[in-house]
């Protein structure tokens, strides 16, 4: 009887711990936010794909690390970047001991994704290929496109303010409505080669009415833009005060109230020669004086971070002798850009 006794405590205590022990690392929490995120994801998925990216690391496998990159990344290095070079050359000690003393995780940053190391690696699941990859990787020896670039886009003798370029907004609603204007059937290709429709399908350059009764505009009047009457793509008049920063950026800072601000930010990358920008936009009547590929975006506060695009810009003057600035192309990814004008 004792020894029945005993068996019967033992099955007792394993009955307790056993299952907290094959539970793993993942929480009813953890599947809570799974059942938030309608499932595309399983808890249990996402921390063994940290742990896999973690043991890459671990090894300084650059190559397999990069295998885990659908196409190109997001943020980080270009696959041509890497190519020839060692784990070091890219990524320092730090980094690395860093990423591996993260804690992997079972649940998203909301609609982010997955990350490592405050934010070293990013990663997610593609739900319509039921994959995981890494999309972005913030590494601390960056690729130098072309060190020989202005700080700011100079018009006649003034640096021309962010929020003057008009830019492809994250709902894409500023396009729609100027496909819609001026029926242009393939939208995605006038979304990502809007140069190619200027002087063709859009014959006219002025702002439109929008749908929401807004006056919207994609092709920038230098007039209206050292007047101030322009924000990103919105013709609204007010004013503001533009700086040029030590790391090469032109920033400005508007306020529609003492608490609630946007800043907006653009960096040359590269320059585009006037050939190039002719065949961006073959059909405008002008010269194409200058064109440059620039990042450009804003920051409203929060944890959503500063937006970016990646875009090629061209300054023409038309036949009228009035300066517009194009967008001739638009990229998503900053590495897409650059693999573009390489």
């Amino acid at each position: 009887m004792k020894i029945l006794r005993i068996v019967y405590c033992l099955i007792i205590v394993i009955s307790f711990y056993i299952p907290a022990t094959l539970a793993g690392p993942c929480t009813e929490e953890d599947k809570e936010s799974a059942d938030f995120w309608q499932n595309y994801y399983s808890p249990e998925e996402a921390f063994d794909f940290g742990e896999t990216i973690k043991k890459l690391v671990e090894a300084k496998n650059l190559r397999g690390l990069f295998d885990l990159v659908d196409g190109e990344l997001s943020s980080g290095p270009r696959r041509e970047f890497v190519q020839g070079k060692e784990f070091s050359d890219v990524f320092s000690d730090k980094w690395r001991q860093g990423l591996l003393a993260s804690v992997s995780p079972c649940s998203p940053v909301g609609w982010r994704g997955f990350m490592l190391a405050s934010g070293s690696i990013w990663y997610s699941k593609n739900k319509e290929k039921d994959t995981w990859h890494i999309f972005s990787i913030l590494e601390e020896n960056q690729e130098i496109i072309d060190s020989d670039m202005p700080i700011g886009w100079q018009f006649d003798g003034k640096l021309i303010p962010p929020q003057c370029f008009s830019t492809k907004w994250m709902s894409g609603d500023n396009y729609k409505d100027f496909a819609d204007k001026f029926m242009i059937n393939n939208y995605h290709n006038f979304a990502k080669n809007p140069g190619l429709y200027f002087g063709k399908e859009i014959t006219n350059f002025d702002p439109i009415i929008s749908s929401w009764d807004a006056e919207i505009y994609l092709a920038t009047s230098m007039k209206k833009c050292f007047q101030g009457a322009l924000r990103f793509g919105v013709v609204e008049n007010i004013g503001f005060p533009t700086t040029a920063t030590q790391d090469g950026s032109v920033q400005t800072e508007i306020c529609s109230s003492k608490d609630v601000c946007t800043k907006f930010a653009y960096t040359i990358l590269a320059e585009i020669p006037t050939d190039k920008c002719r065949n961006l936009a073959t059909h405008v009547q002008g010269e194409c004086l200058t064109s440059y590929l620039i990042s450009i975006g804003y920051y409203s506060g929060g944890t959503m971070g500063w937006n970016m695009s990646y875009n090629i810009y061209g300054l023409f003057s038309l036949r009228d002798d009035q300066k517009y600035l194009l967008p001739l192309k638009n990229f998503y990814k900053k590495n897409d850009a650059i693999n573009h004008i390489k």
